[in-house]
C-alpha cells in the first residue's frame, strides 16, 4: 500500500488564528474533505465528551469549530458517542440519559454545539447494526455499529490523541473501533462473546472483610458476584467482562483477586476489527479522521481524573488513513522528549526518541496499526504535508467578524467612563512619563 497523506499544524500559537480549534477547521478545509461532500448530507460527528471530572477532553470549541465547517458547507451534523459498559463501578455514560447529563456538564449540548448531540445506539446500547467482515477481521467475524453512526451519510472522527489502559494509546482507530460500537458491539470487542474472562483469585479476596465488598456486588450488571459466608462467589458464565469489578478491585481496594486481562495484542486487533466494520457503513471518500495531538495523558478521557501530560502538545493531525494517522502521532510523541512531573519521569521515559507509552504501560502499545494494516484498514506508511495557515482577512472576517470597539464609539459619545471625572487625581504616572496628559472627558463629549 502507497503512503498515507498526514496533514499536519503545529500546537504552538502566539496571535490571533493560531488557536488550536481554528487550526483544526482551517486544516480540515485544506484536506479538500468537505468538497467530498453534498450540501444535506447528515454528517456524524465522532468525538469524546468526557467523563465526569475528567478535565483531559477535548475542548467543546474545538468541536463546535469544526460543526461551523461543516454547515458552512450545507451539511446536517451532529456531535455524537455511544454508551459505555461499565468500565469501573461509578462511570456516567453507561445510559444515554448519564452520557447526556455529562456531556452537558462538560459543556457538550446542542447550544454549545449548534446542532444536535446524539448519543449514537440509543437508550441502553443496543439500537444497532450487524456488520458482516466476510472474513477480513483479526479476531471478529461480526461487529455491531451504533445505529444512528451507520445511517449517517459521512462521518468525521475528532479524536483526542492519549494514552489508554486497555488499548494502549488512544485516537483514531479507538475513536470509531470502540467509539462507535453499541454496548454490546464493546462486549464484542473485549472479547466476551468469544470467552474471554478476568484474571480471578479469590483466595486473596478478604469477603466480608473488604471494605469495597457491597460495591463489589453492586457493579455488576448482571449479577454474577454474591457474597456467601464462604466469600465471593463469581458465575463467569455471566460475565461480559465488564471491567467494573477488575478495576475497583485492583484500583480502590487494592486486593488484586479480579484482575482485567488485558491481552493487548488481541484486544487491539478486535478494536481495528471493529473499525473495519463502521467504515463498511460509508461510501469510500465519506470518512475523514482528526487526531488532535494535545493534552497527552498517559491515560484515556473515560476516568474520573486526568493525569499531567506526557509531552507537550504536538499538534493537530488529518488523514483519510485511521492507521497511518494514529502512527505518525505515535512517532512524534516518542520524539518529543518527556516532561518532568509526570509518567514520562516515573518510567523513565524522558529522552527524546524514548518510545514512551511503551515504557509507560511496560508493553508495545501498537497492536492496533499493526492489526489495522492487517485486516485492510489502512498502513503505518506516511509522508507528513504541513498545512499552511491562513492569515487572511478574509480568515480574520470569518473567526472574528466584527471590531468590538466601533460599538463602543457611539455608546461612548453618549456616555464614556471617564466623563466628569477628575482623572488626574488617581494616581501617579509610571516613572520616566514626562509632561502627563491626562484624558479629559466632559458631559456631552466623546
Amino acid at each position: 500500500m502507497k503512503e498515507a497523506k498526514i496533514w499536519f499544524m503545529n500546537a504552538r500559537a502566539h496571535r490571533f488564528l493560531e488557536s488550536t480549534a481554528i487550526k483544526g477547521r482551517q486544516i480540515l478545509e485544506y484536506s479538500g474533505w468537505l468538497d467530498r461532500l453534498e450540501p444535506g448530507d447528515i454528517v456524524a460527528v465522532k468525538t469524546h465528551m468526557g467523563e465526569a471530572y475528567n478535565v483531559g477532553y477535548l475542548r467543546p470549541v474545538i468541536v463546535r469549530t469544526i460543526v461551523e465547517a461543516l454547515k458552512a458547507r450545507g451539511c446536517k451534523p451532529f456531535v455524537t458517542d455511544t454508551t459505555t459498559m461499565p468500565y469501573h463501578p461509578w462511570i456516567s455514560r453507561t445510559l444515554a440519559m448519564d452520557y447526556l447529563e455529562t456531556a452537558n456538564r462538560n459543556g457538550f449540548n446542542q447550544s454549545s454545539m449548534d446542532c444536535p448531540v446524539i448519543i449514537a445506539d440509543g437508550w441502553l446500547g443496543t439500537d444497532d447494526i450487524t456488520v458482516d467482515l466476510q472474513g477480513k477481521g483479526n479476531y471478529l467475524k461480526k461487529q455491531f455499529v451504533a445505529r444512528a453512526i451507520a445511517d449517517a451519510d459521512a462521518m468525521l472522527s475528532v479524536a483526542h490523541f492519549k494514552g489508554h489502559p486497555a488499548g494502549g494509546y488512544g485516537g483514531a482507530i479507538k475513536n470509531i473501533g470502540v467509539g462507535c460500537a453499541s454496548k454490546r458491539g464493546k462486549m464484542n470487542l473485549h472479547g466476551a462473546l468469544a470467552g474471554d474472562k478476568p484474571i480471578i483469585d479469590l483466595s486473596i479476596c478478604p469477603g466480608k472483610e473488604c471494605e469495597w465488598v457491597e460495591t463489589c456486588v453492586d457493579c455488576c450488571p448482571e449479577g454474577a458476584i454474591q457474597l456467601t459466608e464462604q466469600g465471593l462467589k463469581i458465575d463467569q458464565e455471566l460475565c461480559v467482562y465488564c471491567f467494573a469489578c477488575a478495576n475497583l478491585c485492583v484500583n480502590m481496594a487494592g486486593v488484586k483477586g479480579i484482575q482485567r486481562f488485558d491481552h493487548l495484542p488481541a484486544l487491539g486487533r478486535r478494536i481495528a476489527d471493529s473499525a473495519l466494520a463502521v467504515m463498511a457503513t460509508k461510501e469510500p471518500g465519506k470518512v475523514f479522521f482528526m487526531n488532535f495531538a494535545v493534552d497527552i495523558t498517559p491515560v484515556c478521557d473515560c476516568y474520573g481524573w486526568t493525569d499531567t501530560p506526557i509531552v507537550n502538545g504536538l499538534g493537530v493531525f488529518a488523514s483519510y488513513d485511521p492507521v497511518a494517522l494514529d502512527k505518525a502521532c505515535i512517532d512524534a510523541m516518542n520524539r518529543a522528549p518527556g516532561l518532568i512531573n509526570s509518567d514520562a519521569e516515573d518510567f523513565g521515559a524522558l529522552e527524546p526518541g524514548a518510545k514512551k507509552l511503551n515504557l509507560i504501560k511496560g508493553k508495545d502499545i501498537e497492536p492496533q496499526v499493526y492489526g489495522g494494516v492487517e485486516n485492510g484498514l489502512g498502513t503505518d506508511k506516511y509522508v507528513i504535508e504541513e498545512a499552511p495557515l491562513d492569515r487572511s482577512q478574509g480568515a480574520i472576517a470569518r473567526f472574528y467578524p466584527e471590531v468590538r470597539a466601533r460599538k463602543l464609539k457611539g455608546m461612548y459619545a453618549r456616555s464614556h467612563p471617564l466623563t466628569g471625572l477628575d482623572t488626574a487625581s488617581f494616581g501617579l504616572p509610571t516613572e520616566g512619563v514626562v509632561n502627563p496628559r491626562h484624558p479629559e472627558k466632559k458631559t456631552g463629549q466623546g
